[in-house]
């Protein structure tokens, strides 16, 4: 039987959309004992035109797959006018991509969202970027074994050859380091660390969760500094980093955020690293918000012990001095003297030789590898 394409209109037909990833993952028992179900409420904002702050400079076209009567899949097409002004090129995205193991399924849905990113007058397009590159991105297509951290994704192995069957190529690589506290030398460090303080005339401190709206303006504008040179990064708008940061502050931990500052003390880097929120979602089935909810994500949230570095940033003028060892052996020492176990790092690009050297001096494991794709229109 053929597929019917349809496009996601209303808020009842866009929570169908998010579903969907159930009817793919809790019918098996292996992607079951892995997959972290996303906050429905959270994407429902992710997908929303009109409350999403991204969409004031992209657009978003959702749709879903059909075969005989039953939804087959899910695939979102994004035209990012921002990233195309930046890079100079004429890009488009695809992303939220959930189907079954249906080549023509697959196929289908990548031809809708061509047609719809044609239409833009695009030539290209990459995904998974759900919705943008400061979003969740990247297919998974090594390290099944294990859960993903907060914020990264998980998938079915048999993702990977629906995406390339249908046409789209390897774009870019990312992986993402495993660190085991045990195997941190942390004497190493924190002696290397103190001597680029010393030598640099450098201090480091934690965030003031009391004045948390100055710190992240810091951190954004150190962030759009430090970033602008990596391969598809987007500057985040004013809004969008507002916004992301409202999200951030309900998980966010103070010894957790440091800033690295110079002798008059402004902010030349910093670190974000957050608890590993999957932990408790895992068990609260996409909602957390419910009284039975809210009661799961208090109970298996209470002793989170692994962590996720989501991000680092130094100012240009600072690259290559060994700032980010000041911000690891600060963060490892912590996580030392209060029983956190773990920590992952990620994503990097697997290009990124500099931020892999670091990660295997700190004791990291790339353990986990995801891929972006591309293809021409």
């Amino acid at each position: 039987m053929s597929v019917e394409i349809r496009r996601v209109q209303s808020k009842k037909e866009k929570k169908s959309f998010i579903k969907f990833a159930w009817k793919v993952y809790r019918k098996d028992s292996e992607l079951k004992k892995y997959w972290v179900p996303p906050v429905v409420a959270d994407y429902m904002k992710t997908l929303d035109k009109e409350k999403y702050p991204l969409y004031d400079h992209a657009d978003i076209a959702l749709f879903t797959a059909w075969k005989n009567g039953r939804i087959a899949g899910t695939i979102a097409a994004v035209e990012n006018r921002r990233h195309n002004e930046i890079h100079k090129d004429k890009t488009g995205f695809w992303g939220f991509f959930e189907c079954i193991n249906d080549q023509d399924v697959a196929n289908a849905l990548f031809d809708s969202a061509s047609q719809w990113l044609r239409a833009k007058g695009l030539d290209a397009m990459r995904g998974p970027v759900s919705p943008s590159m400061n979003d969740q991105c990247g297919m998974l297509v090594k390290g099944f074994d294990s859960s993903p951290v907060f914020l990264m994704l998980y998938n079915p192995p048999y993702y990977n050859n629906l995406v390339t069957n249908a046409g789209h190529k390897i774009g870019q690589e990312l992986l993402a380091w495993y660190i085991d506290q045990d195997l941190i030398d942390i004497k190493r460090l924190s002696r290397i660390a103190q001597h680029v303080m010393k030598r640099e005339q450098l201090s480091i401190r934690t965030i003031n969760m009391k004045d948390f709206d100055n710190e992240a303006a810091k951190i954004r504008d150190i962030y759009n500094k430090s970033w602008e040179k990596n391969w598809g990064f987007v500057p985040m708008t004013d809004k969008e980093f507002d916004f992301m940061a409202k999200s951030m502050k309900q998980v966010a931990k103070e010894h957790f955020i440091y800033f690295v500052e110079d002798k008059e003390g402004r902010p030349i880097g910093f670190s974000l690293t957050l608890p590993d929120m999957n932990i408790p979602l895992k068990h609260v089935n996409g909602n957390p918000f419910t009284p039975w909810g809210l009661l799961k994500f208090w109970w298996y949230g209470r002793n989170i012990s692994a962590f996720r570095t989501i991000v680092m940033g130094v100012l240009p003028e600072y690259r290559n001095k060994g700032i980010d060892s000041i911000l690891n052996a600060q963060i490892s020492e912590y996580g030392g003297k209060h029983g956190l176990y773990s920590s992952e790092m990620s994503w990097v690009l697997k290009s990124n030789e500099a931020m892999s050297k670091l990660a295997k001096v700190i004791g990291g494991i790339p353990y986990k590898e995801y891929v972006i794709y591309e293809k021409e229109l």
